[in-house]
């Protein structure tokens, strides 16, 4: 519990103070999940620095706001002669500037900044390893009172409860960084959670239009599927910058699947997918029944398939050799003129 209100109320110092130090965020035109995994990663980095994270937008282009602002009391920075944060150095100046991709390269073969974040924040708040930070800064971010209230009735309409438990099948665009995690697997989890936990529903959250006919239900529970959802099993955030008149349907559906898995009593997901993972830190946070989270991993097919396995291989080496030859400054302009044609 101290360490819940300690990162709160320092969440509350540091974003709505005035500090002396800054912390940048870039955002880049990803997914709703990978866009809320890199506004948890900045909280969590202001967190770990004792800084006031600077998001570029309030909004998570091409996705509409769905937060309440983040941050009050910013000066007025340039972005562009900001030093870049550097997790091996000792860095003092006023502000520094974020950037992910920087940052994954510069700890290549060494660490994940996710991990790097989180044991930054425990130690300076001398937690024990157990700490739930993803759960508790999650906790903390705010969803705007007008998204938060049609939310809260498209949960009573479909009943979702504690006696719920989210199934997240990630299907979509998923396939280009993973083959599709079988249903089967699902069908597995969700069986043998029923033994020890006798859930009363399965929200089931999937791009695909066909998913509720690939889940088996245990005897006597009930399928809470949304026939209202538009489900277009694709890149969504892609399909947005040539149909912006989407956004705001898609910003919902989006917000709507991630805070009712968080909602549920459990969760049965992928370690590979965003909504799942974050769900569950919430999940985990509120509940701490272990057994009740369920992440599986997330390359099960490949694990399973030879040819997959050496199809997707190749795939992941052909972009660390890309990374590995293309300056990281150059990858930078080339995805931010990309992106700025798109939209």
């Amino acid at each position: 519990m101290e360490f819940h209100l300690n990162v709160q109320a320092e969440l509350d110092r540091l974003q709505f103070g005035a500090p002396e130090r800054y912390l940048l965020i870039e955002q880049i035109e990803i997914g709703f999940g990978g866009q809320i995994s890199r506004r948890l990663l900045g909280l969590k980095l202001a967190l770990a620095l004792g800084r006031k994270a600077i998001f570029k937008h309030h909004a998570d282009p091409p996705y509409l706001q769905s937060f309440e602002p983040q941050y009050s009391n910013a000066p007025d920075i340039d972005w562009d002669s900001a030093e870049l944060f550097d997790p091996f150095a000792s860095q003092h100046a006023e502000v520094l500037r974020f950037e992910y991709a920087a940052a994954v390269e510069r700890l290549e073969g060494i660490d994940s900044i996710e991990a790097w974040a989180e044991r930054a924040v425990a130690r300076r708040f001398s937690s024990t390893d157990d700490g739930n930070v993803d759960g508790e800064v999650l906790k903390w971010m705010r969803l705007l009172s007008s998204v938060q209230s049609e939310i809260d009735a498209t949960r009573l309409r479909l009943g979702v409860s504690s006696n719920t438990v989210g199934v997240h099948l990630r299907r979509g665009d998923k396939t280009t960084e993973a083959a599709y995690v079988p249903a089967y697997h699902f069908n597995n989890a969700i069986a043998q959670m029923h033994q020890t936990w006798h859930f009363e529903s399965i929200f089931l959250a999937s791009d695909s239009p066909e998913a509720a006919a690939e889940i088996r239900l245990p005897r006597g529970v009930k399928l809470i599927f949304d026939s209202e959802e538009k489900r277009y099993n694709n890149a969504n955030h892609k399909m947005l910058f040539r149909n912006p008149d989407l956004a705001r349907q898609e910003t919902f559906t989006a917000a709507k699947n991630f805070a009712l898995l968080s909602a549920c009593g459990g969760i049965i997901g992928q370690d590979n997918a965003h909504f799942a993972t974050l769900a569950s830190a919430i999940i985990a946070s509120n509940i701490r029944e272990p057994k009740r989270v369920v992440l599986l991993n997330g390359r099960l097919a490949e694990l399973e398939s030879p040819s997959l396995r050496f199809y997707f291989h190749l795939k992941r080496a052909s972009r660390r050799l890309v990374r590995a030859c293309v300056p990281y400054e150059w990858r930078r302009k080339l995805l931010l003129s990309f992106f700025a044609k798109l939209s």
